[in-house]
């Protein structure tokens, strides 16, 4: 196998999900990977699915996660490790030092080794040691949704949220290993728990925002319309804005719904009345007629695919994402490059600009909403200059997410969710429908390292800003573009967001009640996928020094979001099931979301099943136990006994002190002065790296066009060109007509 990180030596003591994950996108792209097992396995060889007659051995998720990995007993890990740049490890904090792996002696097995490490709750802090299981720490993290107000809150199922901290770990292992050799071995501390709290929405801002309005603090307007019924399966219609619901109404033959789209989203009296009639319409079309209509009238529509259908989704085939692998089908990779690598991985050259791992690269921003500025944002954070592009036309459509117009003509600037997704970064107006506007953009494009999109794929190339125009400006440059279907097959132009994706992808279907409807995970698709591009960008960046060649990095949203959601497509592909959702429960544990004396409060509790106890009478007896309890108690309780158990926090918990004591304790939040917000604490990354930068953030988000003046000038622009720009409105501060 080749790749961009060919050469690259990594040794993996891990289990399970996370710890592979990471081994296997550094596989993906080349990397040469040794798993270690104990004499009894890795026990996910045991999970399945297996293929009929064959129960016991290595299971299908086990060989996706695995695939093209060598194998050694622990005896031989001292050798392995001596001759490696990176050892991935998952095992509980203080694991690897009973087997002989502390600090100091690897530090004489190899100093220039890099360790990552991916644990519950991270190295230090007062929770290090804390018990966790997967549901314990989605409830922890907010991952834990309310679905229903008569039953519990939901997880994310099909063990998705055990992905993400494997995802951030190579992330950040390779951000580390660009750093100087540091004379000592390096450690990238990840913690599951922040993973999973950085890919929400800032629920935490949005509790602050809210609360600063006298607004219901924890209030959560659903996506509409929502995972619906059609007359042959599920579909998702997403509305993202005013003018996607009017065009529903209008779809439906429902006008007189038009104007209220808050109360219906809301909750309020009408709403009730709107899905009845909407829901019998759509009732007698199929999926696929539905998407085909809505996208018709580009209104976000997407299948709501399981295991089954999704091997059958034109877009998936069309661009032949999922692979035979033997007796079973499962995901490609979740990201495409456009030209073959060469040459052996070596230890990149010693950065000369500074102390962080992208001091030095020049990032032109073209993103929006979330996915591509995610991805800015962490670049800009450790070193990268970045330069954000919008237009007083049409500025980011984030800014419009968490912020209101009654709140004054500056409306735009309030929102927390684009302030959290855009520090670190320089902002700069441009109209690209103007000859001027264009012409500015493409000057900047000459000098960047790299520069990225998350649009649809007409959007950029209707502007003449395709891989082959900017390689005519820039030889070398590296362009990631991430696109929500891909850049090429029938879905090509479709529109869409996370909720699109994550429908698409299947990670809906495995998430909800057993007897209800398929739920959203509630849109943690995006920063899911600025991880992954982060992950092959940098592996393109370690292909360009050691080649100098750039290139196209295609990141198709779908298709991160099926990576993450595996086991579904190989249990039917080898077998022919679709397993219903599981709702709180997952095989070989006893656990459940349970009520307390707190008014909407709830608990998770989890505990390995010895198959004594029958799981229906076991949620009864908790239930009736934890009922008239205070949560902080039953917790503490449990704890006590060595039992896995968290309060479901909820957005408006997120900075209490007793919440977020671990965050602080492992700089997690960090405060900046927005010019016209005022401080905001923004949260930061779910890794440490030490030694390394010893903050998460560099700068706060900026204002709209803050930045125009200085970025122009460094072009060469006078201050009367600026001027002029200003007056023609190629460039400006305020939103067009605000």
């Amino acid at each position: 196998m080749t790749g961009p990180l060919t050469g690259l030596h990594v040794v993996e003591i891990a289990s399970e999900i996370s710890g592979p994950y990471a081994a296997k996108l550094l596989v993906d792209l080349g990397a040469d990977v040794v798993k270690i097992e104990p004499p009894d396995g890795d026990p996910l060889r045991q999970w399945g699915p297996f293929p009929p007659g064959r129960a016991g051995r290595e299971g299908g998720l086990f060989e996706y996660l695995n695939a093209g990995k060598r194998v050694a007993a622990l005896d031989d890990a001292r050798e392995l490790i001596t001759h490696a740049h990176l050892l991935v490890e998952n095992c509980l904090p203080g694991t690897l030092d009973l087997w002989g792996f502390d600090r100091d002696t690897l530090n004489e097995i190899n100093r220039n080794l890099l360790v990552l490490r991916i644990s519950p709750f991270g190295q230090s802090g007062p929770w290090r040691g804390r018990s966790a299981t997967s549901l314990t720490l989605q409830a922890v993290s907010g991952w834990v949704s309310a679905r229903d107000p008569d039953r519990p809150p939901v997880q994310v199922g099909a063990r998705i949220s055990e992905y993400v901290a494997g995802a951030y770990g190579a992330l950040g292992a390779l951000t580390t290993l660009r750093l100087r050799p540091a004379g000592q071995v390096r450690e990238v501390d990840v913690s599951e728990f922040e993973s999973l709290l950085s890919t929400l929405p800032y629920p935490m801002l949005m509790a602050q925002k809210m609360q600063s309005l006298g607004l219901p603090s924890n209030a959560r307007g659903a996506p509409m319309l929502g995972v619906v019924r059609a007359a042959d399966g599920w579909v998702g219609i997403n509305c993202l804005t005013g003018q996607h619901w009017l065009d529903v109404c209008a779809m439906l033959g429902l006008p007189e719904f038009a104007e209220q789209q808050i109360a219906i989203m809301m909750g309020g009296p009408e709403r009730a009345e709107f899905y009845v009639r909407a829901e019998r319409l759509l009732a007698e079309q199929t999926v696929a007629e539905i998407v085909e209509l809505c996208q018709a009238l580009r209104i976000p529509a997407a299948p709501v695919n399981d295991g089954a259908t999704v091997l059958e989704c034109p877009q998936y085939v069309t661009r032949e994402f999922f692979v035979d692998d033997g007796e079973f089908r499962r995901p490609g990779s979740p990201f495409r490059f456009t030209k073959g690598p060469v040459g052996q991985h070596q230890p990149a050259p010693a950065q000369t600009s500074g102390p962080l791992p992208f001091a030095g690269l020049k990032v032109l921003d073209l993103s929006t909403f979330w996915a591509g500025a995610y991805l800015t944002c962490y670049l800009g954070a450790f070193g990268a200059d970045i330069v954000k592009v919008e237009s007083i036309q049409r500025p980011d459509g984030f800014r419009y997410s968490g912020a209101f117009p009654f709140e004054g003509d500056d409306w735009y600037e309030r929102s927390g969710l684009w302030q959290a997704t855009n520090l670190n970064k320089k902002d700069l107006t441009l109209d690209l429908t103007s000859p001027r506007g264009l012409e500015i953009a493409k000057r900047l494009v000459a000098q960047a390292d790299v520069v990225v999109e998350n649009f649809s794929p007409r959007v950029v190339e209707n502007f003449g800003l395709d891989y082959e125009s900017l390689v005519a400006l820039n030889p070398d440059v590296i362009f990631v573009r991430m696109p929500g279907f891909g850049l090429h097959g029938p879905w090509r132009d479709y529109v869409g967001w996370a909720l699109n994706f994550e429908q698409t992808a299947g990670m809906s279907a495995v998430t909800g009640y057993p007897d209800g409807p398929p739920c959203n995970p509630q849109g943690p698709a995006d920063p899911i996928v600025g991880v992954h591009a982060g992950v092959a960008l940098l592996a393109a960046l370690e292909h360009r020094t050691r080649t100098g060649s750039g290139q196209l990095i295609e990141v198709a949203q779908i298709e991160v979001a099926a990576c993450v959601t595996a086991e579904p497509v190989i249990e039917y592909s080898m077998n022919g099931v679709v397993s219903p959702r599981q709702g709180n429960r997952q095989r070989g544990y006893l656990q459940g979301v349970y009520p307390t004396a707190a008014d909407g409060a709830w608990v998770a509790v989890s505990l390995p099943d010895d198959g004594a106890l029958d799981h229906d009478a076991f949620d009864e007896l908790v239930a009736a136990w934890t009922h008239p309890q205070q949560p902080a108690d039953i917790v503490e309780t449990l704890r006590a006994q060595g039992i896995a158990a968290e309060q479901v926090i909820t957005g408006e918990q997120m900075y209490d002190p007793e919440f977020a004591v671990q965050l602080d304790a492992r700089g997690f939040y960090e405060e900046f002065e927005h010019p016209i917000t005022g401080p905001h604490r923004y949260p930061g990354w779910p890794f440490r790296i030490t030694p390394g930068p010893r903050r998460h953030h560099r700068s706060a988000p900026p204002t709209l066009g803050q930045h125009n003046a200085e970025i122009l000038r460094a072009l060469g622009l006078s201050d009367d060109d600026v001027a002029a720009l200003r007056a023609e409105r190629v460039i400006g501060e305020r939103v067009q007509g605000a």
